[in-house]
């Protein structure tokens, strides 16, 4: 690319058609264009409402729900979180059914889905039981006693840990002696898995007398099953009655929580609404807290499902706090117990996948049967313990994951995506994220930080975000502005962010950020999802290994229960979608044989596998499994043997494997990495979502699969846009693309034609409003256009205005603050900038939130629209050119296209600016944990400049 070249800015301009010609980004059809711009409710994202339980009152109900639809946002789910006085607000309550019901009525007038959640708080409770409820949840935990051989224990049998308070009740299981191989300190402990003695039938009034045989270590271990006593986050804030988690594993646990919302929650009234509501019944993350999970009759139900005794074999089953609540231990961490055999990990395994069939059998179902007989769908987060998630996930209705971080900058990583494989096989239409929380940034999250973890999402199959989220404006006591706060209540104002809302300066700006979203997620919805490539995947854990090594390919993942049944054509796994090009496995420790046939099938069909380091080394769980290993060790051998399988000792040999199998990214990414893609198939074509995760701009071509007319789609003004410049390479289409660090875009590419450009030595093809081809630049000068048809054109450009930096400007500052009557007040504050600087460096804006109108003007001679750059703004912006509101812009990219609203002469251009509120609360009283934190920096920061160009038709 020439100098000149450089300095002329890649655009396109939205095309007019008449009706009988006009295309949409999925093709030519003017009614799917216009849904792109105004999307069905739908699409809408969603919005977490925190309330005060029934405190919350019927005026202040209203007038939250009215901003939030007024917003922009399609369904809020409620969430009762705690209360000062649960027997007269809290779940259960009279006043609590009856602001339900009215939620739902108002939602329903609004056009918003209300989503209830399928009890207080979380986990799962069901009010009215105690810790020793045979319906509440359960845990085993044991004691030990070391004996020498010959030593006799005469006494109480040994006692476990203290239960949880609360828990009174507890129940031998089983007693067993087991002879120590090594130390019996030693972790694990080995045992003999031959030497067991079970002693249970000895035990009388809680004690037992033996003698240890003769020689070596012996152990006595005694399994206790007892209630969890796990109450709410929350505590016993939520419901009129103590309430507890119940039974996860167990159908009596499900049917107690729905059994108590049947009766005290669900009136006639509320069940007509919520019948005619289409909204979730939603339950949350898997937060359970147990010493090992368990129920009722766990042995024999383990026995008819693995084919063999887990009673047995219980040691083997402990690791330290492996189900305490936020716990880090993994299924791979060291147990407590192992048997000499090293069988040990087989028998976890199966009772993971004992527990993730119980957990759908019992919990699930029930579940989603009731929400079905509501009117609602089961929406939920299967994560938190150690089950295959996405087993879990393609048996809801819609599976939710979560961005949640530590820190302001965190990232997400692939544990958060482990469901998609399950969510595209499983045909599910939707893929929702709980988004996005993050800890010590309440009051302090920007929505270009909150974009960030949303297009990260969307890039990995997310297609509906519920926003975390809304909290209702009063409760516990808390009626000073900015108002209740669930995450920083008690501690110093600070906490998990965000409580939006009118409270928040940015509110106003809301819309845009929920337009986009809405648009984006209208996308991400159409047609079938088309996926590069499966990674095999099978583990209890959130262990992920990503395809690395094969940058540019898109992936899910997927493990045996996603893949069975899935079948082969055409070279491709699901081929109706998500039309897999190859699979993965790569290092993954246990294949079963089931699945080791089922990937023998399907290359013997055609479809590519690679298979990266060493191959698979035994089947999962315990039964029968020296036979099967064998039988998966044949069943290798022959996969390894068939010419749609290569193997590669580590990813870097991925690429060449891939591309000697003719397996090819659907999207060319080698003159843009790092950018991440998405691909839907539609009736015309296919939508590509674009998503820059670098700290970069990227400015190159990229290649698609398929042919026709290229259009960028513009989430923030619902636009459609044809490309002026491209090029077709056989059955692929060549566009270029330009996108900030953090930015997203969309393009369409249909079947169609239409004239265009496929290169140009300086300035920009773009499609004019009247149809025809246009050169623009940005500097005067003669350049040469090359179109489809192979004629060449000569442009001249003629003089351009020159490109300037806007450094003057008069900032008026409305200042949020604290007023004496515990109100939000307003003051103003009037400057004149010689130089942008963020606010924290202007002496009487450093503890100010609020909003800033910047303005300036500025004197241009003739041009046809100019650029106008940001650079650096904190937190949401809008921008007015003489006078007139310009469409929203990309709260991103922050770069704006004037044309049409400039004028010769002088003009006038208007930034309004929204903060967030931290660096006001730092110096608000009772917020101690915000003023320990720094400000940050607020305003429009710039550097602002404005780039003029001209254009000048291209003759076809």
């Amino acid at each position: 690319m020439t100098a000149s070249a450089t300095a002329v800015a890649v655009t396109a301009v939205t095309a007019t058609t008449s009706p009988a010609t006009a295309e949409s980004a999925t093709g030519r059809n003017t009614a799917q264009a216009g849904e792109f711009a105004a999307p069905p409710a739908a699409a809408k994202p969603k919005i977490r409402y925190w309330w005060p339980c029934g405190e919350i009152e019927t005026a202040t109900l209203e007038a939250e729900l009215t901003t939030i639809a007024d917003r922009g946002f399609g369904g809020v789910e409620l969430q009762c979180m705690f209360t000062l006085e649960p027997k007269k607000y809290g779940w259960g309550s009279e006043v609590q059914t009856e602001r339900l019901e009215q939620a739902v009525e108002t939602g329903r007038r609004l056009g918003l889905r209300v989503d209830l959640t399928v009890g207080p708080a979380w986990p799962l409770l069901a009010p009215g039981l105690t810790p020793d409820s045979r319906q509440a949840a359960q845990e085993l935990a044991y004691g030990r006693k070391a004996l020498a051989g010959g030593e006799m224990h005469d006494g109480p049998v040994p006692a476990a840990p203290a239960p949880h308070t609360g828990v009174t009740a507890q129940t031998l299981v089983a007693l067993q002696a087991f002879r120590v191989s090594g130390d019996p300190a030693a972790k694990p402990t080995a045992l003999e898995q031959d030497s067991l003695i079970d002693l249970t039938a000895k035990v009388s009034d809680g004690a037992v007398s033996w003698t240890a045989p003769e020689g070596g270590q012996w152990l006595l271990i005694a399994h206790w099953q007892r209630g969890t006593g796990q109450a709410a986050v929350t505590g016993q804030f939520v419901a009129v009655e103590p309430a507890y988690v119940v039974d996860h594993f167990a159908a009596a646990g499900a049917r107690a929580a729905i059994a108590y919302t049947e009766q005290h929650v669900l009136t006639p009234r509320l069940r007509r609404l919520l019948k005619g509501n289409g909204g979730n019944l939603f339950e949350d993350s898997l937060e359970l807290d147990a010493s090992l999970l368990w129920t009722w009759d766990l042995p024999a139900r383990f026995e008819k499902l693995r084919g063999y005794s887990l009673r047995e074999r219980l040691p083997v089953l402990y690791i330290d706090r492996i189900h305490r609540q936020y716990t880090g231990v993994t299924p791979d961490s060291t147990p407590d117990f192992e048997f000499t055999d090293k069988s040990g990990a087989r028998v976890r395994e199966d009772y993971f996948h004992t527990l993730t069939d119980l957990y759908i059998r019992e919990h699930v179902e029930p579940l989603k049967d009731w929400a079905h007989s509501l009117g609602l769908q089961l929406r939920a987060q299967p994560y938190g313990t150690t089950l295959d998630t996405p087993t879990v996930a393609a048996a809801l209705d819609i599976n939710e994951t979560e961005s949640l971080g530590t820190s302001f900058d965190y990232t997400d990583g692939p544990s958060h995506w482990i469901t998609s494989g399950a969510v595209h096989l499983a045909g599910q239409e939707v893929f929702s994220m709980e988004g996005a929380a993050t800890l010590n940034q309440a009051y302090a999250q920007t929505w270009t930080q909150l974009l960030k973890h949303v297009n990260a999402n969307y890039a990995h199959g997310v297609n509906q975000v519920v926003y975390h989220g809304f909290s209702s404006a009063k409760g516990l006591g808390v009626t000073d502005w900015p108002g209740f706060s669930p995450f920083i209540f008690g501690q110093g104002g600070n906490g998990f962010s965000e409580s939006w809302g009118p409270r928040q300066p940015t509110w106003d700006d809301t819309d845009k950020i929920t337009g986009w979203t809405t648009r984006m997620q209208w996308v991400l919805r159409q047609g079938s999802p088309q996926v590069d490539l499966v990674v095999y995947r099978h583990s209890y854990g959130n262990d992920v290994r990503t395809p690395d090594g094969a940058a540019g390919f898109t992936y899910d993942f997927a493990g045996p229960a996603q893949l069975a049944g899935t079948r082969v054509r055409g070279r491709r796994l699901a081929p109706d979608g998500p039309a897999y090009r190859a699979l993965i496995l790569d290092r993954q420790p246990t294949l079963p044989v089931a699945t080791a046939r089922l990937l023998l099938s399907h290359a013997r069909a055609g479809l590519p596998v690679v298979i990266v380091g060493d191959l698979p080394g035994r089947t999962p769980g315990a039964h029968e499994a020296q036979r099967q290993d064998a039988e998966l060790a044949g069943l290798l051998a022959k996969l390894l043997g068939q010419p749609a399988v290569r193997r590669v000792s580590d990813q870097k040999g991925l690429p060449a494997a891939l591309r000697e199998l003719g397996v090819r990214p659907a999207v060319d990414i080698s003159r843009a990495p790092g950018l991440l893609t998405v691909r839907r198939t539609v009736h015309s074509g296919a939508l590509y979502y674009l998503y820059n995760p670098t700290a970069e701009q990227i400015t190159a071509e990229v290649v698609l699969d398929g042919v026709g007319v290229p259009r960028g789609l513009d989430a923030w003004t619902g636009k459609v846009t044809p490309f002026g410049r491209y090029r077709t390479e056989d059955t692929r289409t060549v566009v270029p693309v330009q996108l900030a660090p953090g930015g997203s875009t969309v393009i369409g590419l249909d079947g169609g034609k239409a004239p265009h450009v496929v290169s140009v030595t300086g300035g920009e093809a773009v499609v004019a409003a009247g149809g025809g081809l246009r050169l623009r630049s940005t500097e005067a000068g003669s350049y040469t256009a090359t179109l489809a048809n192979g004629a060449v054109r000569k442009v001249t450009v003629p003089a351009v205005p020159a490109a300037r930096q806007l450094d003057d400007w008069t900032l008026s500052v409305d200042d949020w603050y604290l007023g004496a009557d515990g109100q939000r007040a307003v003051r103003g504050h009037l400057l004149t900038l010689n130089g942008l600087k963020p606010w924290t460096e202007i002496p009487e804006l450093q503890d100010v939130s609020g909003v800033g109108t910047y303005r300036t003007t500025v004197r241009l001679d003739r041009c046809d629209g100019a650029y106008l750059d940001l650079g650096r703004v904190t937190d949401t912006f809008e921008v007015t050119v003489n006078g007139k509101l310009l469409p929203p812009p990309d709260q991103i990219s922050r770069r704006l296209d004037l044309a049409g609203h400039l004028r010769e002469g002088t003009n006038t251009i208007t930034v309004r600016v929204a903060t967030t509120l931290r660096n006001r609360l730092r110096v608000t009283d009772g917020y101690f944990a915000q003023a320990a934190m720094p400000r940050q920096q607020y305003g429009l920061i710039g550097p602002v400049r404005i780039t003029p160009y001209r254009e000048v038709a291209v003759r076809g």
